[in-house]
């Protein structure tokens, strides 16, 4: 009904979602997140009064139903209940990137919906920094920056959410574009892992553009020499940043996680 009849039924979509919102079980809200997307991809920014209406809900049962531990490995992990959480998380996050990639990152800062930013920004930041699985990973990055350049300007005092600037700098940067890269876990051999460090990379070039001075000071001047980064490196890293020729600043950021990783030889639990 919504690829034949178009925006013509965009008047009735309300109230059928409010009905599909009876059930509370993990399978049907992935249906129900799958229908939304399609909404979005279809709509744009015209369907942002239906989300700001039901994302509410969206967010407060996904915060009970997430709450269970959906990241179990080994047989804990291999339930069919464990599986309905792993595909709800997977089909969460293809929501929610496909919220900010068409314009409706502005939803989530309405009064209705801002209460549940913090619960969102967590599980965002928990997934970019230790998902099993990287494509997830690279997903909530790409999260991340969208809303950075949906937010954030290079002036502090133009901020669209207060606290999120610093959030990022404080958490984001330091635990997913430094600690998360250091784990050895995260295989620079492997093709998907070097899309999510590609992903990273660039998400340091725009906190760069955007935060300025606050990014430096906290991840080269703070950051980078408690991961034990010498002295010599996190200034050529600055020196990089700055730079135009992100492909240089990749490999250099590279050969910078491979020389940490080297000197700490193992013997440093970063997490």
């Amino acid at each position: 009904m919504i690829e034949i009849l178009g925006i013509s039924v965009l008047p009735c979509i309300p109230i059928a979602l409010r009905q599909l919102l009876v059930h509370n079980e993990a399978k049907d809200m992935v249906d129900f997140l799958v229908l939304l997307n399609q909404i979005i991809c279809k709509f744009n920014s015209s369907a942002s009064g239906i989300l700001e209406d039901v994302f509410p809900t969206i967010a407060s049962r996904m915060s009970v139903i997430l709450s269970q531990d959906a990241f179990s490995t080994g047989p804990a992990g291999n339930t069919e209940e464990m599986r309905e959480l792993q595909e709800l998380q997977r089909t969460l996050y293809t929501f929610l990137h496909g919220m900010v990639t068409h314009d409706l990152s502005a939803v989530l800062l309405a009064p209705t919906c801002r209460q549940y930013l913090e619960t969102i920004m967590q599980l965002l930041l928990f997934t970019s920094c230790s998902h099993k699985d990287i494509l997830l990973r690279k997903a909530c990055v790409q999260i991340f920056v969208k809303l950075i350049k949906d937010w954030c300007t290079t002036s502090k005092a133009d901020d669209k959410l207060p606290g999120f600037r610093v959030f990022m700098i404080e958490k984001f940067a330091t635990g997913c574009c430094l600690y998360s890269v250091l784990e050895k876990s995260f295989d620079l051999r492997d093709a998907n892992t070097l899309v999510v460090f590609g992903e990273i990379v660039m998400a340091q070039k725009v906190m760069y553009e955007r935060f300025g001075e606050d990014f430096i000071v906290n991840f080269v001047a703070k950051a980078l020499p408690e991961a034990h980064c010498p002295p010599e490196l996190a200034e050529q890293y600055y020196q990089k940043l700055q730079g135009n020729d992100i492909k240089a600043f990749r490999s250099f950021y590279q050969s910078l996680i491979e020389k940490i990783r080297q000197q700490q030889n193992g013997s440093l639990v970063f997490r």
